[in-house]
């Protein structure tokens, strides 16, 4: 095999080593700290794809296929059900923006329009950053009170489709598919994504109106959700860190295949395997004590630990020379090479494989995709409260490419969203969320 792709490949083997020491390790003390006194419903697969990694540190190469097989399963599992419970929260968070307006007391003194905005507008410009000033647009669009004309709704959310013409048919589903998410269309009702009390909320909220509940009854459900919304917080922490660890053995087992047995087992490093063979007796008893009385990070030197974030942050330039490399070299090198920097990249499930990503669009397949989304979003609209139809539609302006083009529109659009709302309950509640965000940074 070519010198420069055998070198590049061992500089992924290095970094998948320790990614998965580390990732491994960080899900076992994540575990301890979030279910002490319950095994969640992933815990079985979480205990299996750590048994997987045991068994590839002395597994022949010819086990690696199969190996291979039973961790992509497994990551395929908890992809869907982690894509399940993003769609929960992401109901959950248009639920919290209705709330916790329904849940703000009445204001003593009616709120002054012109000094918010003021206020408000200052908070967004005072650093001068870009970057900064761009996430306190967002703030404030998901934040403030909304009012603007369904019809001008329509035309942002049809322009940010528009922007993506000449893209694959499969960017489109996947942008489209995100504002539905955001909008809190995605979830079929009675679909609990394995927790029936937040998808009880849900239904609550996206149900009635609300104008005839009790404070006692929305204070209830403002709770509910706000618990809900944490657990499903830790869940998708849960899916996202299992996502890593299967990746890191995926890469470990792929550039194993390469860099010759004869370099040494599946992990570079022997207190590695060590590592995960005590983290596994720790896991399967579920035995805090042990865990933290076994030293598993013994071992590691410092200068190892410089020389991984070196290789990490050297990785990424690779990627070029490396996939040409491989391309050269033969198709299958050039699939794993490809497999490589899918798993090593920050998607935690990126695609492993390539799937067809459709034709070209072209305006008129955009136009329909647009009528499409149009008449989701129109058919959501006719049922609940008007204060979930605005928390729908800020969801998804908050998630959608900027629409106010300057500073001045950011203004305008700040001082009109407060002059327009006459419920000063309401207001308030806005004005608290947006300045709890800027509070944050």
């Amino acid at each position: 095999m070519n010198k420069k792709l055998e070198k590049i490949f061992s500089a992924y083997h290095y970094v998948g080593g320790y990614e998965l020491f580390f990732k491994a390790g960080a899900f076992t003390e994540y575990l301890f700290e979030k279910y002490e006194n319950e095994k969640p419903e992933w815990y079985d697969e979480a205990l299996e794809v750590l048994k997987l990694i045991r068994e590839a540190g002395s597994a022949p190469r010819e086990d690696y296929p199969g190996i291979i097989k039973e961790l992509e399963r497994i990551r395929s599992e908890v992809e869907k059900k982690m894509c399940a419970v993003v769609e929960l929260r992401d109901n959950l968070s248009v639920c919290g923006y209705v709330l916790r307006r329904l849940s703000e007391p009445e204001p003593a003194t009616p709120v002054d329009d012109n000094k918010e905005a003021s206020s408000i507008i200052s908070l967004i410009f005072r650093s001068g950053d870009s970057v900064t000033i761009r996430e306190g647009v967002k703030a404030a669009i998901a934040s403030l009170p909304l009012r603007i004309a369904k019809s001008r709704f329509f035309d942002i959310v049809e322009g940010a489709l528009e922007s993506q013409l000449g893209r694959t048919e499969k960017d489109i589903d996947d942008i489209v598919s995100n504002i539905e998410g955001y909008g809190g269309l995605k979830l079929g009702k009675g679909d609990t994504a394995g927790d029936r009390s937040a998808a009880e909320t849900v239904d609550n909220v996206f149900g009635r109106d609300l104008s005839d509940a009790s404070p006692e009854e929305i204070k209830k459900l403002y709770d509910s959700c706000n618990e809900a919304i944490l657990r499903t917080s830790i869940r998708i922490d849960a899916f996202s860190d299992m996502g890593l660890m299967i990746n890191a053995a995926l890469l470990e087992l792929t550039v194993s295949a390469y860099i010759g047995k004869e370099k040494g087992e599946v992990f570079a490093n022997s207190s590695v395997t060590t590592f995960i063979n005590n983290l596994l007796n720790a896991f399967a008893s579920g035995d805090r004590k042990a865990f933290e009385d076994g030293l598993l990070y013994e071992g590691i030197d410092e200068s190892e630990l410089e020389k991984l974030e070196e290789i990490r942050l050297k990785i990424p330039g690779y990627e070029d020379i490396f996939l040409q490399t491989a391309k050269n070299e033969s198709d299958d090198i050039y699939k794993d090479a490809k497999r490589c920097v899918a798993l090593i990249s920050d998607s935690i499930f990126a695609a492993l494989t390539e799937n067809d990503p459709g034709k070209t669009v072209d305006r008129d397949m955009i136009m329909q995709k647009a009528k499409e989304l149009k008449d989701k979003l129109t058919e959501s609209f006719a049922s609940g409260s008007k204060l979930l139809q605005r928390a729908r539609m800020a969801g998804i302006l908050s998630k959608l490419p900027l629409f106010l083009n300057n500073s001045d529109e950011v203004k305008d659009y700040i001082r009109n969203s407060l002059e327009s709302c006459r419920d000063n309950r309401e207001k308030a509640a806005a004005i608290r969320e947006f300045k709890a965000f800027f509070s944050e940074l």
